[in-house]
């Protein structure tokens, strides 16, 4: 079955999104249609948004006059998921914790999310797959039975296969070598951190992935930072180019390249890089990733700063994203030596207790042994005697028999400048 039948069938307007793709990929090679763009994606927000047009105050007259939002900023002036009026027939609803570890809300219309899918499948193509190939997945699997049903249909419709990015250890990389000896992937997609993990376990066997299945063309990471020494280790073990996918859910694709090196998503978004006065940087300097979608009548996500940092270059007229500084997943090493990515783990744990504890602002998973695990929260008020015994069992149906799970709230977790902390970090 077609990819994009399937977002039909899901209610999402994939033929008339593809019609406008197209017409904004045109439209983007005149230096004028981003400017209009972005001007129009401000007034609906600040026609539309009571609360986004308190924020902002009296009309600016300039770009630069839109002050930036963030996660905090949206929440500390309630401002709304969907506009007050002139709403879509139809949102897409999701909350996410980023790297930041703090739920947040979201909304995104329907053509904006079939829109981005449109803009992914032309980045695929230039790199010579598409969504109609079969995909071997390295992703989470939810915790939940139902999760994982859905999960499950979602990945047979789509053509994917999905490899478990919890269980890192040799028995299962053994499993993972199988599955591709078997079946005739055509690309691999997914985090960072658990590709790396299989392109060493591949260096020590001296095997190269390529040699066992042939029709493999490339690798897309996303999600993490992958280094270009990792880069290199993933394309001699795999035997594929490796493409990079940078991106952040709630406001859309920002990027898809090749070493480091992303190719602005400037269809559908405008990037800014702005220093720490919110003044913009000179190309080639560090500052802060702030975004505007420009055709998502959802949140109002105008200026929006998602806590990366990275750099604008110039390349044969082109600007691409460089320098990019985002975050690195850490391993939890078990007391039996087994290896599980930590923050995948911890993550869906903390999607299954939120279902019965939806009030954690945020969480910080620190490993002290290989016995011992501290869990920081963040909530208004304390957990019951039934929610942390509830958090323990979620911990210990992942955790190995005799480990040690201690729960702390703090008022405020510690974080970097940028505002963001990893949420799980092994300390031995």
């Amino acid at each position: 079955m077609d990819f994009f039948s399937i977002l039909k069938l899901s209610g999402f307007p994939v033929k008339e999104a593809g019609r406008l793709f197209a017409e904004y990929k045109e439209g983007v090679k005149n230096p004028q249609w981003i400017e209009k763009r972005k001007w129009e994606a401000f007034e609906f927000h600040y026609q539309n948004n009571r609360n986004y047009r308190k924020f902002v105050g009296s009309h600016p007259k300039r770009w630069e006059d839109i002050p930036p939002i963030n996660k905090s900023i949206i929440r500390e002036h309630a401002i709304a998921r969907i506009p007050d009026t002139m709403r879509s027939e139809r949102y897409y609803y999701r909350n996410t914790s980023g790297s930041t570890g703090k739920p947040f809300d979201y909304a995104i219309d329907t053509m904006s999310h079939a829109l981005t899918w449109r803009m992914l499948e032309d980045r695929y193509k230039s790199a010579g797959v598409s969504f109609n190939d079969l995909q071997a997945r390295f992703y989470g699997t939810p915790f939940s039975l139902h999760s994982r049903i859905v999960e499950k249909i979602k990945d047979m419709l789509s053509h994917r296969i999905r490899f478990n990015t919890v269980d890192l250890s040799d028995a299962n990389m053994e499993r993972w070598l199988s599955m591709f000896r078997k079946k005739k992937f055509v690309y691999i997609y997914g985090y960072a951190y658990p590709i790396v993990t299989f392109a060493k376990f591949l260096s020590g066997k001296g095997l190269r992935l390529k040699d066992l299945s042939p029709e493999l063309k490339l690798c897309i990471v996303t999600s993490e930072m992958c280094s270009l020494e990792e880069q290199k280790l993933i394309e001699e073990m795999f035997g594929l180019p490796v493409y990079n996918e940078y991106g952040a859910s709630e406001a859309g694709h920002i990027g898809f390249g090749r070493n480091n090196r992303w190719r602005l998503s400037h269809e559908l978004m405008y990037t800014e890089i702005l220093d720490d006065n919110n003044r913009p940087c000179a190309p080639g300097t560090i500052g802060k990733v702030v975004l505007t979608p420009l055709f998502n009548k959802g949140t109002p996500l105008l200026r929006y700063d998602i806590g990366d940092m990275a750099a604008i270059e110039i390349e044969d007229g082109v600007e691409v994203l460089t320098q990019l500084q985002g975050r690195i997943e850490e391993m939890a090493i078990l007391k039996s030596g087994k290896k599980v990515a930590g923050d995948t783990l911890f993550l869906y744990i903390f999607k299954e207790f939120a279902k019965v504890c939806p009030d954690i602002s945020e969480y910080k998973v620190l490993q002290l042994a290989p016995n011992r695990f501290e869990i920081n929260i963040s909530s208004p008020a304390e957990l019951s005697a039934q929610e942390i015994s509830k958090l323990r069992s979620l911990c210990m149906n992942s955790l190995e028999e005799g480990t040690e799970v201690e729960i702390v709230r703090k008022q405020v977790l510690d974080r970097t400048l940028m505002g963001k902390f990893k949420r799980f970090e092994r300390r031995f």
